[in-house]
């Protein structure tokens, strides 16, 4: 079964639209696979419980991970990313916005993780094999993650996906201990 888990981006009391275009096209990348898929989102702040039932309410989204704590309230990268690196291990993919928070805290955790990341990912072609655009945003290209890249690391440019919608019923919220 593939696991995906999306790092919701908040400005401390809103979800901000950028995590449900990377809800999108986390479900994106689930419809490409070829067995079932489990989307969980990652909220991490201080006193983000609001921020996390906004976040159980976007369409496509199997579970919540709420690590609520004082020394998260900043948002600092390197705390973020010692706290991903242990649960990347249960993920196949994990996707961020293409926004300072993404792309400050998905090098460090790929240079923890000794993977390869995606930057701005604008369209997936299937799991492992993404369009994202270079030369300043001026030609396309197909890049495919080479095999035994796991997790795949992607940070996702926002206005490329619809953002997810509110679904019927809210997915569970799980509240993660706080690491270090």
């Amino acid at each position: 079964m593939m696991r995906l888990l999306v790092l919701a981006e908040h400005d401390r009391q809103i979800l901000k639209p950028a995590t449900a275009a990377t809800v999108a096209a986390a479900v994106r990348i689930a419809k490409c696979g070829s067995s079932p898929a489990e989307i969980d989102v990652l909220v991490v702040g201080d006193g983000c419980a609001e921020i996390a039932a906004q976040a159980a309410q976007l369409d496509g989204v199997t579970r919540v991970r709420c690590c609520d704590a004082p020394h998260y309230a900043d948002l600092g990268a390197e705390n973020l990313a010692a706290l991903l690196a242990p649960l990347a291990a249960e993920y196949s993919h994990l996707l961020a916005p293409a926004s300072a928070l993404g792309k400050s805290v998905l090098p460090r955790l790929a240079g923890l993780l000794d993977v390869p990341q995606l930057s701005e990912i604008v369209d997936v072609l299937a799991p492992d094999t993404f369009v994202r655009p270079i030369y300043a945003g001026s030609v396309l290209t197909t890049v495919r993650v080479p095999a035994g890249s796991s997790p795949i690391l992607a940070t996702v440019r926002a206005t490329a996906f619809e953002p997810a919608t509110v679904a019927v019923a809210a997915a569970p919220i799980e509240a993660l201990a706080a690491g270090p």
